[in-house]
């Protein structure tokens, strides 16, 4: 019977790609938030420029200026503030990410909670400038969340089924 019930969270193959997700997600922000907390003096913008011009890039291009003009703005304590941010925030999604892979119901409980409460300061972003990257995002937080949703009702449902349902097994006298 045990392994009756296992079968459909093998099946499940979605779980995995949303569990890697999130770890890629992780390993990003512990990065970032590593390199900001260790480089507080450094010069981010001309960092920006730098690799813009490494990856091919125009670094005169409209988005990579934009993206120097705010990098300008933060000062130096925002720097660690920031880094310890994005290093928090990557331990989330670790925890995430371990959650979903190892396919426990914890993982997927605390992503659903965790998608859930940062949709807001997402679409506020939006409010502010639409790009097709943050609606993608957007989209797919809000995916996982609904699939998320969908397994744990359906876990739960088979948990409170009745075990008349079942097939029992009877012992039959001779």
């Amino acid at each position: 019977m045990q392994a009756s019930a296992q079968a459909p969270a093998r099946r499940d193959r979605l779980l995995p790609w949303i569990a890697a997700e999130r770890g890629l997600r992780a390993i990003v922000l512990v990065t970032v938030g590593l390199v900001l907390v260790t480089h507080p003096h450094a010069d981010w913008a001309s960092e920006v420029s730098q690799l813009a011009q490494r990856l091919g890039l125009d670094p005169k291009d409209n988005w990579i200026q934009r993206l120097m003009d705010d990098v300008r703005k933060i000062n130096t304590n925002q720097d660690v503030v920031f880094g310890a941010i994005a290093l928090a925030y990557g331990a989330l999604e670790a925890a995430e990410s371990y959650g979903l892979w190892r396919r426990r119901r914890w993982g997927e409980w605390l992503t659903v909670v965790a998608t859930s409460l940062l949709v807001v300061p997402e679409v506020w972003e939006l409010t502010k400038s639409a790009t097709p990257l943050k609606v993608g995002a957007l989209l797919v937080n809000l995916a996982v969340v609904a699939y998320l949703l969908w397994r744990l009702r359906r876990a739960r449902a088979a948990a409170l089924s009745p075990r008349s349902a079942r097939p029992s097994r009877t012992r039959s006298d001779p």
